[in-house]
């Protein structure tokens, strides 16, 4: 069941009480006072403080607050010890089917529009050059009034075959040789006639945002130059909220989501219905939007070789409506590369280690202050933004979430390694729970201000300001004088690092204590196949590089293989923070699943002390650990865990750095994988383009591999020709030409009575089956079999749900069947017989269920 609603939450992006909560309304104004803002489900006293506190955490100048003052927001929820005890799969609480009875209350000042600018027809035509901007006439472009638009491509197919090209990655070479084969370019039309004449014509497309790059380099060692590539967010954010695509999904106001007219529980889903954005919403003049800025740094490898190359992006990117809701073609230019941090490694000689690490730290800092100092004054004075729909919003971006892991976190708020970023807990206490003074922005400052004056050797520096936890060497960290930003408050929690990279990959290997490792292999080899759930057939002793994939699968089993071989108390510590980390993931919460998370917690802390008393540990004061109690109050202040989860920058690796790596010659490559990626962004901006200015723009693009899939299959059929009775005989189908020829009688235009289908044989005697496939919903995908005994193997049929109501999408059963899979396949395109004749223009596939 845990599996069942995890899934349900995932995939019901078209769900009817999915779409009521998740997917907001706000294309209606709302008026509704907003005077009793109340925050439910905290400790006592602390409820009518904490959106005064939230306020002080956010800095508006250069004014430092005492930190003393600073408390938690929330830690502790109070539960009775009556409850249910708290689960995925155990909790009481349940989605209403009767109907929704939501409430959204929107902010009444937020997201006014000033005015609506020129039309964005004429907007983008100015932009590709189709008119002149002080006469208002027509340009130079093609006489032909069809090709003017595709300007400055000469003809619809010079466009779909350039963009055909640069999407689908042709190498140049190879496109040279298809243009030299004769006749080629004659039949085309063909504007250009090679790889350089293509590159010409897109990279006469305007670039979204244009690149630089510049040079660091320390006073002591000026030969020893960093590179730096970068361009202005600002400039990023205007592409961003100006892209017609993302026109319906842009955020500008937020809203305050009760589950009844009570306002007795908040929901919390996206982002704009945390607190965090409220908040910066009640500073920001009256009619202004808020632009939440969401940065992400991380390194990454481009090779595996020992003369392995890397790479170190920094990602921007905005808040849509719904980012796992995206088409995956849409979902990769929701975000924007904002620039490439030098890889250099500092120079040693003459230096200490601790030295060393102190330059590092502080290239780091002085680079991105480079990249984002442009949003420093954006984020105070505010911006107007023509939105892809031409209004025309006051927009203020504002730093709301830095996406990064352990180290990197650390790196950026200047804070030692081996303590918690978000509050002052000390390396020796972070196994505790309770509340912990909050680490703020001023008060991190002041520490490495008042080092500064009062020391004055590097050394020094560095040894008095970590006496307060305080570390990196850096005299003057990026984020200061940020608008409206706490850089330990951005900190996010992250699902990928530290729920399964961090605390199940400690799960695992303290198994290696509890019980052997071949016997922990033998017990996951017999587990019997599942739908939905991988089968270790060799256990995990023979996995390499284990990602977050495999981790996730990994977790679904763990629990089963250690039942009556460890202690009750290792079960009950272990299913606590499977529990904690299932919670984490849900999509929407309220103050009632995050209670669950909080005691799916304090369940874990009851029973830890096993894992001490057995040896496998002498503490527990691991930072990912201790992490878990900042996942209820990030929630609330961001909204649930997707919005700001790795996994979507993991992605980012691949479209933005290794497929322009490895579109490169390997030398000097940054400069290459930049063009690369400006020319695949100007194809998207085109693309953007047409798609508003033609209606049948989508359907001229079904050879991109950006296209929407429902399904994926094997190339090849697993067997072909195959003759039905045999069909019937191995996948134990008996009714399966019944069924068929029933099917068929309801494809024709004059049907037959049930009668006259006793005389009519099948106008096909062979089929092609294929054994699984698979369901891709964007985010994840899930596989279903139907496979026949083989090899003195059983055969493997899985059960399936299937939905057969107007209502089979509530959460319930209702409208749904369930049956088994037992063949899958596709008929020809073509059938004929003397009674039943059928044409099937694009065959479908077929599946037979029982």
């Amino acid at each position: 069941m845990t599996q069942g609603l995890n899934s349900h939450l995932r995939n019901a992006s078209s769900c009817k009480w999915y779409k009521l909560g998740k997917r907001r309304e706000l294309d209606r104004e709302n008026d509704e006072d907003m005077d009793e803002f109340r925050i439910e489900g905290l400790p006592d006293g602390l409820a009518d403080e904490v959106d005064e506190a939230l306020f002080y955490l956010i800095p508006l100048g250069p004014d430092r607050m005492d930190h003393n003052d600073q408390d938690m927001m929330d830690i502790d929820i109070s539960i009775h010890d009556d409850q249910p005890v708290p689960g995925p799969s155990r909790h009481p609480h349940s989605l209403q089917e009767e109907g929704d009875t939501r409430v959204t209350v929107s902010h009444p000042t937020a997201g006014r529009v000033i005015h609506i600018d020129q039309s964005v027809h004429e907007k983008w035509r100015l932009q590709f050059g189709l008119c002149n901007e002080d006469t208002e006439t027509e340009s130079s472009v093609p006489e032909d009034q069809d090709n003017s638009l595709f300007y400055p491509f000469t003809s619809r197919l010079d466009w779909q075959v350039a963009c055909w090209a640069v999407q689908e990655g042709i190498g140049h070479k190879a496109f040279d040789r298809l243009l030299a084969i004769p006749g080629v370019k004659d039949r085309l039309g063909l504007a250009y006639h090679n790889t350089r004449g293509l590159h010409q014509t897109i990279d006469s497309v305007p670039p979204r945002a244009k690149w630089q790059s510049t040079f660091l380099a320390f006073a002591d060692k000026p030969d020893h130059k960093h590179e730096l590539h970068y361009r202005n967010p600002v400039d990023a954010i205007r592409t961003l909220l100006g892209n017609p695509t993302h026109a319906k999904d842009i955020i500008y106001k937020p809203a305050t989501v009760f589950t009844n007219n009570d306002h007795s529980s908040r929901i919390y889903n996206e982002m704009w219905t945390g607190r965090w954005w409220h908040a910066v919403q009640d500073r920001l003049p009256e009619g202004a939007s808020v632009a939440p800025v969401i940065i992400a740094t991380d390194k990454t490898q481009l090779t595996r070789f020992s003369a392995s190359k890397s790479a170190y992006p920094v990602y921007l990117t905005l808040v849509f409506e719904s980012p796992v809701a995206q088409p995956e073609k849409d979902r990769n230019w929701t975000g924007l590369l904002a620039g490439y941090l030098s890889v250099d490694k500092i120079l040693k000689n003459e230096l200490s280690a601790r030295e060393v690490s102190a330059r590092v730290h502080r290239l780091f800092h002085d680079s991105l202050h480079i990249i984002l100092d442009p949003l420093k004054e954006a984020g105070k004075e505010g911006i107007e933004v023509v939105g892809g729909d031409g209004l025309v919003h006051m927009v203020f971006p504002i730093l709301a979430c830095y996406v990064a892991d352990y180290p990197e976190q650390c790196l950026v708020t200047c804070t030692k390694y081996g303590t918690c970023p978000k509050c002052c807990a000390r390396a020796e206490e972070l196994a505790e729970i309770q509340m912990f003074t909050r680490r703020t922005q001023p008060w991190t400052a002041s520490i490495i201000d008042t080092t500064n004056i009062s020391t004055t050797t590097n050394a020094a520096f560095r040894k008095q300001y970590m006496l307060h936890d305080v570390a990196g060497g850096v005299f003057e960290p990026f984020w200061l004088e940020f608008p409206h930003c706490d850089i330990h408050m951005v900190i996010t929690s992250d699902v990928l690092h530290q729920l399964y990279q961090g605390i199940f990959k400690h799960m695992v290997e303290w198994c290696q204590d509890l019980m052997d490792k071949e016997e922990l292999d033998q017990r996951l080899r017999t587990l019997p196949p599942c739908y939905g759930v991988r089968h270790f057939h060799k256990g995990w002793t023979s996995l390499g590089q284990i990602g977050g994939k495999e981790r996730k699968h990994m977790a679904r089993v763990l629990l089963a293989c250690l039942i009556g071989k460890v202690p009750k108390g290792v079960i009950l510590a272990y299913r606590s923070l499977l529990d904690f980390i299932y919670l984490a993931q849900y999509p929407t919460h309220d103050d009632t699943t995050l209670e669950y998370m909080q005691q799916a917690l304090k369940d874990f802390h009851r029973h830890k002390k096993v894992i001490i008393n057995l040896g496998i540990r002498d503490d527990l004061d691991i930072p990912k650990f201790h992490s878990l109690q900042h996942y209820l109050e990030n929630i609330r202040n961001f909204g649930t865990t997707d919005n700001y989860n790795t996994e979507m920058f993991e992605r980012f690796h691949i479209d933005f750095c290794k497929e322009g790596w490895y579109a490169s010659n390997g030398r000097n490559e940054k400069p290459q994988m930049i063009a690369w990626l400006t020319r695949r962004e100007k194809v998207a901006s085109f693309q953007s383009y047409l798609q508003m200015t033609m209606e049948d723009e989508d359907e001229e693009f079904s050879h991109s591999r950006f296209q929407d899939q429902c399904i994926i299959l094997p190339k090849c059929p697993h067997q072909i020709h195959c003759h039905i009775a045999d069909i019937m005989l191995d996948h134990s189908c008996n009714g399966f030409k019944k069924d068929l020829l029933f099917y068929l009688n309801t494809q024709v235009d004059q049907p037959y009575s049930r009668a006259q289908l006793w005389d009519i044989d099948l106008p096909l005697s062979h089929i092609d089956i294929y054994r699984n496939d698979v369901d891709f919903d964007y985010e994840e995908s899930d596989t279903v079999k139907a496979k026949p005994p083989m090899g003195g193997k059983a055969g493997h049929f899985d059960t399936v749900v299937v939905m057969d109501g107007s209502n089979c999408e509530s959460t319930g059963l209702q409208g749904t069947r369930i049956g088994r899979l037992k063949v899958i396949f596709r008929l020809p395109q073509q059938l004929h017989q003397e009674k039943l004749y059928l044409y099937i223009e694009d065959p479908p596939l077929y599946s037979l269920i029982v």
